[in-house]
């Protein structure tokens, strides 16, 4: 994978003339939280991070390094989980964009490969906030889960994104096959309690896995990979045109 669109990789010089051609940037955004036996805790912002450099190739956009923590409530309590406050991922958000935007980017991508609702809520929150101060901004939020709902028919047998599961072991097995313990993969569908709060989820899950990683292969994760793509591709365009 060429790295041309990463900003680590980049002079200021550089990142200067590539403002001349684009001013759209994707924000990789993850976590480090607990996959189950067979995926690593990188698993959220790896797949977040390879995904957008692919994205850039095409769009050629660019690619700000990945944010690798996130609010992570079900697994916090899983060794190696380390989770941040909602509070903390808005300063993360308020505070990166408002960098970027002072050096001429106006349309921000924010692509989350950590789903948790608080995670999101917290990402939407401080977006819609900024969006309101700055009139030349556009903002988009990428939800791999719905554009996932475009999935055809057939490609993956679970009927939910699930975590750790079908669909995230199969874009492992795509992206970084080599971090995939193949031989771990297990199927849990933790049992909580509907309506309760509960302080500790490792009661009700042992894995740390909500799906079935036994039925992810590589043909899958290879269609997933391209439907993602082309779905924030189409994002791009969209924010584009406007």
């Amino acid at each position: 994978m060429k790295e041309e669109f990463c900003l680590e990789y980049m002079t200021w010089e550089e990142v200067d003339k590539a403002l001349h051609k684009t001013k759209t940037i994707i924000l990789p955004f993850g976590s480090t939280e607990e996959h189950g036996y067979h995926l690593p805790l990188s698993t959220d912002y790896l797949v977040a991070y390879e995904i957008a450099k692919r994205v850039a190739e095409k769009n050629n956009v660019l690619v700000a390094p990945p944010i690798c923590y996130g609010v992570c409530r079900m697994g916090r309590d899983f060794p190696g989980t380390i989770t941040i406050g909602i509070d903390t991922l808005r300063g993360l958000v308020r505070d990166i964009i408002t960098s970027i935007y002072d050096q001429g980017f106006r349309n921000i991508i924010i692509l989350s490969g950590h789903l948790g609702g608080a995670h999101i809520i917290g990402i939407e929150i401080e977006a819609q906030k900024i969006k309101r101060e700055y009139d030349d901004i556009k903002i988009a939020i990428i939800r791999s889960d719905r554009i996932l709902k475009k999935l055809p028919d057939g490609v993956i047998e679970d009927d939910f994104f699930g975590h750790a599961g079908e669909i995230e072991t199969s874009l492992m097995l795509a992206l970084a096959p080599d971090l995939v313990r193949t031989e771990k993969r297990t199927s849990e569908i933790p049992a909580f309690p509907e309506h309760i709060v509960i302080s500790d989820p490792r009661k009700f899950m042992s894995s740390g896995i909500i799906g079935n990683a036994t039925k992810a292969n590589l043909q899958k994760g290879n269609k997933i990979l391209e439907i993602l793509i082309q779905g924030i591709v189409e994002v791009i365009e969209k924010i584009d045109k406007e």
